[in-house]
């Protein structure tokens, strides 16, 4: 008599379900798209303030603003400048790429994004990845390292610096 051996068709079904379900359950754990998509939107907003700086200096460098500081007009009004460049304000750079942006506050944020201003740099985050402290600081955005940092140019012949951190956009 013949013995049949292997698998019957009920059972390698049975076995491709639960593998299926296996893998529909255990996916996000894998593949984390929350933090890829925070990676690409720090990212779109480096390749935003270079080109919104680059505009500006363009724009800048037609009307003779190269010094120091100043102020050059554009569709959002009155940018300031440093060296040609946006400044590191709310009135520079955020108004230069047009940013709906608000203040670090307490608690959680009510905006897209947030900044930090400091001493000719600025710290921009994504509103929904931050929640202020009590007394706001600059730790509340930089340590979830997940964050664009720019800095006014320091002479006429060197760019504002443009960095990004996302080591933190994971979490």
């Amino acid at each position: 008599m013949k013995r049949n051996q292997g698998f019957t068709l009920i059972e390698l079904i049975i076995v491709i379900v639960i593998l299926g379900i296996l893998a529909v359950t255990a996916a996000p754990r894998f593949f984390n798209f929350a933090g890829d998509a925070r990676v690409s939107v720090v990212n779109g907003l480096k390749g935003a303030v270079q080109g919104g700086a680059q505009t500006i200096y363009a724009k800048a460098a037609i009307e003779g603003i190269l010094g120091d500081s100043g102020t050059t007009s554009a569709n959002a009004g009155a940018v300031d400048v440093v060296y040609g460049y946006p400044a590191a304000t709310a009135n520079g750079i955020l108004k230069a790429v047009t940013l709906d942006a608000e203040a670090l506050a307490a608690g959680a944020q009510s905006k897209d994004w947030v900044f930090f201003p400091g001493t000719g740099t600025i710290h921009i985050a994504q509103g929904s990845f931050i929640t202020g402290s009590a007394a706001p600081a600059l730790t509340d955005i930089t340590g979830k390292n997940c964050f664009l940092q720019y800095t006014n140019a320091t002479n006429a012949n060197t760019p504002p610096v443009i960095n990004v951190v996302t080591s933190g956009c994971d979490n």
